[in-house]
C-alpha cells in the first residue's frame, strides 16, 4: 500500500506540475523581454535587432520559442544584414538536465539575407565570426565556443523561400540564390546527415540564370568546422556566360579541413553540355592537397565542339599533383587539339601543347606555362589568375604563324561573285553572319522577336564567353589568315570583363600596307570601332572584308564608330561616326563614266528623250588617279557629299547616300570631261567640254546600275548654248572660230531663223 500511495502522491504532482505549467504558459508573456533580447543583441554584436512580430513560449514537451517578423541590421548598425518572416525552434527538456541542448527542430520562413565581401578583404558578417576578437580572448572563447558547439544536436532544419545575395567588391561579382528551400536531418557534431537543397542562382557579374538541384550526405566536426560531403549530386540548368542553354551535373566526394588547409576530392565528375553544341567532361579520380603534401591521381577532361559547320574535339590531362611549400604544381600538363570546319584546311587544324601549372590556394594564385605547336609552328602561352574566385586572368600569348584559311577559294572569287549583275544580295551572302540581317528587319513588322525588348532575340550576336571574365592581355602572331583576311606582325592589348571585350590595341600589316585600330563589343549592345588603315590596296581590302569586288588602288581608310544592338542588323541600323577614304592611281569596276560620254552627243543628236541606263559589269572599269570622299554616317546612312574623282580625262563631283543596313545604294555623280585622248571617244568627249553629265548609280549593292537621263541633258545642253549664242549675237563676240557678225540685229535674225 505504500508503494501504492507513493505512486499516485507522485501522479498527483506531476499533474500539479503539468497544471502549473500550463498556467505559467497561458500566463507568461515573452514579448515583455523584446527589449532585453534587443539589448543583448545590441552588447553582443553592435547590431540593432527589431522584432515587429511576437514572441511566444511552450514548455512541453520541449521548450518551444516562435518569432513573428524581425529584423537585424549590419556592423555598427548600418543597413540591413538580414529578415525573416517568421521564426521556430525547440529544445528537448529532459537533455538539459544532462547538460546537453537537443535543438528539436529550426525552421525559418522568408529569410533574406545579404553578404557583402569589401574591396579590402574584410566582410560584413566577419562580427558575428569573431574576426574581430583579440587573440588570447578569441583562443580562448573559441575553445570554449567549439566545446559549447560540440554539445549541441539539431534533429533538423528548414528554410523555406529563403533568399541569400552575395556582393564581392573586390572581385566583381553579384549575385543572389532566390526560392532557397533547404531539408536536412540531424546535424551534430561528427555524426552523420543528410541534405537536400533547390534554388534559382540568378547572377549579375557575371550574368546567370541557373536552376540547382543538391543532394548529399555530410558530417561535420563543430570543434575542427572540418566538413565532408559524400554522394554528391549538383544539377545545373539554365543560362551561363557562353552557354546559353546550359545542362551540367557534378558527382563526387568533397572533404575539406580549414585547421590544416586540407582539401580532399575523390570520384569527382563533371559532365556539362550547352544549347549552341559544347560538351565537357571531367574526372578527378583522387586528389589529396594538405599543408605540405600533395597526392592523387591524373586529371582528364575532354572538350567538344560542334558549332556553324566547325568541330573541334580536345583532350586534357594533368599528372598527379606535388606540394612545394605554398603551392601545389602539376608537372605535366598536355592537350591536344583538333579543329574542322568548311572554311578551314581539308586535315583540319591540329594544336599540341604542354607545360607545367601550378596553384597557391592560400593567396588564390595560379599559373598555366605552355608551350608547343599549331599545325608545326611555335606556340606559348603563359596564363597567370591573381584571384582564383570569381577568376581574374593575366595572359600571353605568341605564336608564329596561324593559318585558318587553307582550304578557302581566292579571295577575289568570292568578291567576283557576291558582285555579279543580278545576285540576290541576301543569297550572295552564305556564311556571312550578316545574314540575320534579314530575320532582323522581320521583327520590326512583327516577325521574330527584335532585341529592343530587352531579352536576347533568337538571333542574337555571340558575344565570346571570355566576356564575362575579369582578364587582359597581349597577343603577338608573325603570320595569321582567318576569315579571309591576311596578317602579318599582329600585336594586340585585349581586356575584358562586366559583358565587354576591349581591344585596346591592335596593329599589323595588312593588304600591303598597315592596320592600327581600336574595338569594343558589349554584351549590353554598346559597340565602338577606330580603324585607320593606311597605304593599303583598297581591292584587297574590300573582297577581304566585305566580299566585293568593287574597286581597285592603294591609299588610306578612316573609320570611327559607335553602334548599339544585339543583332548584327540592329548594329548596322544604328551606326553613327564617319569615314574617310583617300586613294590613288586606281578604278572604279562596274562602270566606264568615259564610255558613257561619248555615246551621250549621239543620243542628243537622233534620240532626245530616251536614256543610258545598263547594270554595272566588273568588265568596265573608270580609272582614275585620285579619289577623296568623307562620309557622315547616322542611324546606318552613310551620307557623302564631297567626292572628288580626278582622272586626265575626267573630273566627278557627288553627293548621296549608302544604306549600310539594307545593303543599297543611291548616288547622282556629275561628271565633266578634263582632256581627250585617241582612242577613248575623242570627238565625243570633245563635243561635251564644259558640260555636266549627271549620272545616277543606285540598287542593292549585288546588282547596282547606272542611269544618265539624255532627255534632262539635252534641255540644259540646249538651254545652255541658246544662252551662248543670244550672248555672242547681243555682245558681238564671235563664236570660238566664227566671224564676227554684222551687228546685234543681224545676229538675232539668224539664231530666230529668219
Amino acid at each position: 500500500m505504500h508503494v501504492r500511495h507513493l505512486l499516485i502522491a507522485i501522479a498527483a504532482l506531476a499533474g500539479l506540475a503539468a497544471i502549473a505549467a500550463a498556467v505559467f504558459v497561458a500566463s507568461f508573456d515573452a514579448n515583455r523581454y523584446k527589449p532585453e533580447l534587443i539589448e543583448l543583441v545590441r552588447a553582443r554584436t553592435g547590431r540593432t535587432l527589431a522584432v515587429e512580430g511576437d514572441i511566444s513560449l511552450a514548455l512541453l514537451p520541449r521548450i518551444g520559442l516562435s518569432l513573428g517578423a524581425a529584423r537585424l541590421s549590419g556592423p555598427g548598425g548600418r543597413g540591413e544584414f538580414a529578415r525573416f518572416d517568421s521564426a521556430r525552434i525547440g529544445v528537448a527538456l529532459w537533455p538539459l538536465l544532462a547538460r546537453r541542448i537537443v535543438v528539436d527542430r529550426i525552421a525559418i520562413d522568408g529569410l533574406e539575407l545579404d553578404l557583402v565581401r569589401r574591396r579590402d578583404g574584410s566582410s560584413n558578417f566577419d562580427d558575428l565570426l569573431g574576426a574581430g576578437a583579440e587573440p588570447q580572448a578569441a583562443g580562448a572563447a573559441g575553445g570554449r565556443s567549439a566545446g559549447a558547439a560540440a554539445a549541441i544536436t539539431i534533429a533538423g532544419m528548414q528554410l523555406h523561400n529563403a533568399t541569400i545575395g552575395w556582393l564581392d567588391e573586390a572581385g566583381n561579382a553579384q549575385w543572389r540564390l532566390h526560392q532557397v528551400d533547404l531539408q536536412t536531418s540531424r546535424i551534430a557534431s561528427g555524426e552523420p546527415g543528410s541534405l537536400r537543397l533547390s534554388a534559382r542562382l540568378v547572377g549579375k557579374r557575371p550574368p546567370l540564370d541557373l536552376e540547382l538541384k543538391l543532394s548529399g550526405d555530410y558530417t561535420i566536426d563543430f570543434a575542427t568546422r572540418a566538413a565532408r560531403l559524400d554522394d554528391l549530386d549538383l544539377a545545373l540548368n539554365g543560362r551561363a556566360p557562353g552557354a546559353p542553354a546550359l545542362e551540367a551535373r557534378l558527382a563526387g566526394s568533397v572533404a575539406v579541413d580549414p585547421a590544416s588547409g586540407g582539401l580532399d576530392l575523390s570520384a569527382l565528375k563533371l559532365a556539362a553540355r550547352s544549347g549552341d553544341g559544347i560538351e565537357v567532361e571531367l574526372e578527378a579520380p583522387a586528389l589529396a592537397v594538405a599543408a605540405a603534401s600533395a597526392s592523387g591521381r591524373p586529371i582528364t577532361a575532354r572538350l567538344s565542339i560542334d558549332r556553324d559547320a566547325y568541330r573541334m574535339n580536345a583532350a586534357l590531362s594533368l599528372a598527379a599533383p606535388t606540394r612545394s611549400h605554398d603551392r601545389v604544381l602539376f608537372r605535366e600538363v598536355k592537350a591536344d587539339a583538333t579543329a574542322t570546319g568548311a572554311r578551314l584546311p581539308a586535315e583540319g587544324v591540329k594544336v599540341e601543347l604542354a607545360g607545367d601549372a601550378g596553384i597557391d590556394p592560400g593567396h588564390g594564385y595560379a599559373s598555366l606555362d605552355l608551350r608547343g605547336s599549331i599545325d608545326g609552328s611555335a606556340l606559348q602561352a603563359r596564363i597567370t589568375a591573381s584571384r582564383l574566385a570569381p577568376p581574374a586572368l593575366e595572359y600571353e600569348l605568341q605564336a608564329g604563324r596561324i593559318e585558318l584559311d587553307r582550304g578557302e577559294t581566292a579571295p577575289g572569287a568570292a568578291g567576283a561573285q557576291a558582285a555579279a549583275p543580278g545576285r540576290d544580295p541576301q543569297a550572295a551572302r552564305g556564311g556571312d553572319p550578316r545574314a540575320v540581317h534579314g530575320a532582323d528587319r522581320q521583327a520590326e513588322h512583327g516577325g521574330a522577336r527584335s532585341d529592343e525588348q530587352g531579352e536576347a532575340p533568337a538571333d542574337a550576336l555571340a558575344v565570346p564567353a571570355l566576356a564575362g571574365i575579369d582578364s587582359r592581355g597581349t597577343i603577338q602572331i608573325g603570320t595569321l589568315a582567318v576569315a579571309g583576311l591576311r596578317a602579318s606582325n599582329v600585336s594586340a592589348a585585349v581586356s575584358t570583363g562586366q559583358g565587354r571585350i576591349d581591344v585596346t590595341r591592335l596593329s599589323a600589316a595588312i593588304y600591303r600596307g598597315s592596320l592600327e585600330a581600336s574595338a569594343s563589343l558589349d554584351e549590353q549592345g554598346r559597340h565602338a570601332l577606330r580603324m585607320k588603315l593606311s597605304d593599303v590596296d583598297a581591292g584587297m581590302a574590300l573582297r577581304a572584308l566585305a566580299g566585293r569586288d568593287v574597286i581597285e588602288g592603294r591609299g588610306n581608310l578612316d573609320i570611327d564608330v559607335t553602334a548599339h544592338g544585339r543583332t548584327v542588323a540592329a548594329i548596322e541600323r544604328s551606326l553613327d561616326g564617319s569615314a574617310a577614304l583617300a586613294l590613288r592611281n586606281g578604278a572604279i569596276k562596274g562602270v566606264d563614266l568615259a564610255d558613257v560620254l561619248a555615246r551621250v552627243p549621239a543620243l542628243l543628236a537622233v534620240a532626245r528623250g530616251s536614256a543610258i541606263e545598263q547594270p554595272a559589269s566588273l568588265e568596265r572599269l573608270t580609272t582614275f588617279s585620285s579619289l577623296d570622299a568623307r562620309f557622315v554616317i547616322r542611324d546606318g546612312m552613310a551620307r557623302n557629299d564631297d567626292l572628288d574623282l580626278r582622272s586626265p580625262l575626267l573630273r566627278v563631283r557627288g553627293a548621296g547616300e549608302i544604306d549600310l543596313a539594307r545593303e543599297t545604294v543611291d548616288y547622282l555623280a556629275r561628271v565633266s570631261v578634263a582632256d581627250t585622248l585617241p582612242g577613248r571617244g575623242g570627238t565625243g568627249l570633245a563635243a561635251l567640254r564644259g558640260a555636266t553629265i549627271p549620272v545616277r548609280l543606285a540598287g542593292p549593292f549585288g546588282s547596282l546600275s547606272y542611269r544618265v537621263d539624255v532627255a534632262d541633258l539635252a534641255a540644259d545642253t540646249a538651254r545652255r548654248e541658246l544662252g551662248r549664242r543670244l550672248e555672242e549675237a547681243l555682245t558681238g563676240k564671235p563664236a570660238q572660230g566664227g566671224r564676227r557678225p554684222a551687228s546685234p540685229l543681224d545676229a538675232l535674225r539668224g539664231l530666230l531663223g529668219r
